[in-house]
């Protein structure tokens, strides 16, 4: 019995394939189109299967959970003919001093024939916290349909993403159509804990990579809620902590208010310095700007007004232009303050003095920036300021971790491929995208292996990736599945055959 049910696929369902997107008679796309809608209620069993594991990397006790889904993924990589293990990672130091097991890294390999090229597929099995009391309206770790929508963590990033790879290949091998490409996986469990070990990993095995022509994932979402993308790159990210302390205890406000320079007031006057009203950078050294490609820009399906209002943001920054919003989040530093630790954050009334507090806070770097030079532009900042505030507390900086940029290469066999494959499955040319997050695993796979990265999101703008009440549509799971089908099928085509520019696209300069 299935877990999950829908109606039976029906006619109706082929007419809508058949008009969103053209293929000729006897095209293999068609096929593989076809079955993926024919199996879809399989895919989402499987995606059931897979939220239904708590695996959040950051909660110690979660590592049998993830152990679990790791199992799991195993097994079905294995009914999938790929010859799958999981390679070991060590022990790591939690925050209480112990040591604890890292999860698995599983690497795997479908080989066809040494003659066509090899696509390495990266994937997360890991997820971020998810608790009822922040607001779910479900059990985020029970996959729920609401009306036509997917709600648990995991199902828009990174869980749902993952199993469109493994979807499109069940596709090939029930349609009887040859994978046109090799498939390498390398699948992580600690993608948000700063991807531990990842590059020991790639260096360790590298006889496993020799041959990889490319490396491609499914994560993030598109900028647009209605156009897909094709993300070409990423700022960096810096994340520090700047920590403030008066005293070796917490006080009470009746008894030693007045008494002492207080470590709150401290920490609110250094961040304050960080950034003006408008949110620009006040850091000497920290805002050098990143040339962006007007022509990308300008061209990206965006509704900057639409956008500001589905956050319900009473102003928005730039005036409603949205090719100045683009190039802001795409290549310019931006300074984010994230929360302070060790202030009464509470609901009930409190009257303590913290003796310690923590501001946490990250700085986006444009492409062409070095982590190095803006840190030390961070510490002669605060410097300056902290000797204009003279206050007798101590204050220290603290760089907690560093995401580098990175850029992929649009004028290669990948990106053709990925934007003959987007137009296909959505039947619209997709955006190409400087993605505004930071994403690590593109930088380390650039650093150690030397390929090219193309990031092929799935996920629609406005239900991806939020923290709460994470969704995606059962028609963007399924056709997320056909897009990758098309991108293996494309690949293969593109690497083999040769192609020209995409005509009409207005790609990136290279």
């Amino acid at each position: 019995m299935s877990k999950f049910n829908f109606n039976v696929v029906d006619a109706s369902a082929y007419e809508a394939l058949h008009k969103s997107v053209s293929f000729g008679p006897n095209s293999p796309l068609k096929r593989l189109f076809q079955m993926v809608v024919i199996k879809r209620e399989c895919y989402v069993n499987d995606l059931w299967e897979l939220v239904g594991h708590e695996t959040v990397s950051t909660r110690d006790e979660k590592r049998e959970d993830i152990r679990k889904s790791i199992d799991w993924l195993l097994k079905r990589l294995a009914a999938l003919d790929v010859v799958a293990f999981g390679e070991h990672l060590g022990m790591q130091m939690t925050e209480a001093y112990q040591t604890i097991r890292m999860p698995r890294v599983i690497i795997g390999v479908l080989v066809h024939s040494p003659k066509k090229p090899t696509i390495l597929v990266y994937g997360n099995l890991d997820v971020e916290e998810a608790l009822l009391e922040d607001g779910w309206g479900t059990d985020p770790f029970v996959m729920t349909e609401i009306g036509e929508y997917l709600y648990g963590r995991g199902v828009a990033l990174d869980k749902g993403p993952l199993l469109c790879w493994l979807n499109a290949i069940q596709a090939y091998r029930d349609a009887g159509v040859r994978l046109p490409v090799n498939l390498v996986f390398v699948i992580e469990s600690m993608a948000h804990c700063g991807s531990l070990g990842l590059e020991t990993v790639l260096k360790e095995r590298i006889s496993f990579f020799r041959n990889v022509s490319c490396v491609a994932m499914a994560t993030r979402r598109w900028q647009s809620a209605v156009t897909p993308g094709v993300i070409y790159g990423s700022r960096g990210m810096i994340y520090y902590h700047l920590e403030v302390q008066c005293c070796n205890r917490d006080l009470s406000s009746f008894e030693h208010g007045g008494t002492l320079f207080e470590a709150l007031p401290d920490l609110f006057f250094l961040l304050s310095s960080l950034a003006d009203p408008q949110m620009n950078i006040l850091i000497d050294g920290a805002m050098h700007a990143y040339p962006v490609d007007l022509n990308a820009v300008r061209c990206a399906d965006f509704n900057y007004a639409e956008f500001g209002e589905n956050l319900k943001v009473p102003r928005l920054p730039n005036r409603r232009r949205k090719h100045v919003a683009l190039a802001s989040n795409w290549a310019m530093p931006h300074l984010s303050i994230h929360g302070i630790e060790g202030a009464n954050s509470e609901a009930d009334v409190r009257f303590v003095i913290p003796h310690k507090v923590i501001g946490k806070f990250s700085i986006s770097l444009a492409p062409n920036q070095r982590p190095e030079d803006v840190t030390k532009a961070l510490q002669k900042h605060l410097g300056t300021v902290w000797l204009e505030r003279a206050s007798p507390n101590k204050m220290m900086l603290c760089e907690k971790f560093v995401v580098p940029s990175w850029s992929g290469r649009c004028d290669s066999p990948e990106y053709l491929a990925a934007t003959r494959a987007m137009s296909k499955t959505y039947n619209v040319k997709p955006n190409f995208i400087r993605d505004g997050g930071s994403l690590l695993a593109p930088s380390i796979f650039q650093r150690v292996l030397d390929k090219n990265v193309v990031v092929l999101p799935i996920a629609e703008h406005d239900i991806g990736g939020c923290p709460v009440n994470e969704r995606i549509s059962v028609d963007n799971y399924i056709k997320g599945s056909q897009m990758l089908a098309a991108f293996m099928w494309e690949y293969g085509q593109e690497s083999t055959e040769g192609s020209d520019a995409v005509h009409g696209m207005c790609m990136p300069n290279a």
